[in-house]
């Protein structure tokens, strides 16, 4: 099976607060930002034959111009939204409980945030769902970075002490290539094909 991921634009985050679940809008950059990433991915020689959006309007937009490019019908999965930080949702990281925060980066993904998730729970969720995809597709998902962290972690031998979460760039496109192991869930490796646009350093404190 052949998976393709792009992540979406910046968001327009002008109080920069820490956001999953949040539903923010572009920025108003999108138009060049979702371009860059579109040509290369069909340089690539993508050829997937569905397209899977998470719901959050930062992803959606951009699976919109993917749509219009591949002809492709846009499909909402819940399963491929960002992490819920619960309580940490439109704070700075700076402002969260210092006991939160120091309990976190001891413990990057296995964390579970306040009234949220882990990424450890985006791992399962992210797999649960793929598995149900069928072995010699080729598919996209328009998505976000906990997302893609997570295909590169469970499905790919990524250690869990490398936190690529928080390095990933805007429009980054990933080329996951994945066989089932022997309990039926998807193994393999990946490959960046677009670098797109930096984010600036996480401040944690």
């Amino acid at each position: 099976m052949i998976l393709w991921t792009i992540r979406h634009t910046k968001p327009y985050n002008p109080n920069d607060v820490c956001y999953g679940r949040l539903d923010f809008d572009v920025s108003p950059t999108f138009e060049s930002e979702a371009s860059g990433a579109i040509e290369d991915f069909l340089k690539a020689g993508a050829k997937p034959t569905r397209l899977f959006s998470s719901p959050l309007l930062r992803a959606y937009r951009l699976a919109e111009k993917v749509s219009q490019a591949t002809g492709l019908p846009i499909e909402k999965a819940d399963a491929i939204q960002e992490i819920n930080f619960g309580s940490w949702e439109g704070q700075k990281l700076t402002a969260v409980p210092r006991n939160e925060m120091y309990a976190w980066m001891k413990d990057l993904r296995g964390f579970r945030f306040p009234d949220g998730e882990s990424f450890f729970d985006v791992d399962k969720r992210v797999e649960s769902f793929t598995d149900q995809l069928d072995d010699d597709g080729e598919f996209l998902f328009v998505t976000h970075a906990g997302v893609i962290a997570a295909l590169q972690h469970f499905a790919c031998g990524l250690p869990d002490e490398d936190f690529v979460e928080g390095k990933f760039s805007y429009t980054m496109v990933t080329r996951f290539e994945l066989k089932r192991n022997a309990e039926g869930h998807y193994r393999g490796t990946f490959k960046t094909i677009h670098d797109g646009i930096k984010m600036p350093p996480l401040v944690m404190e």
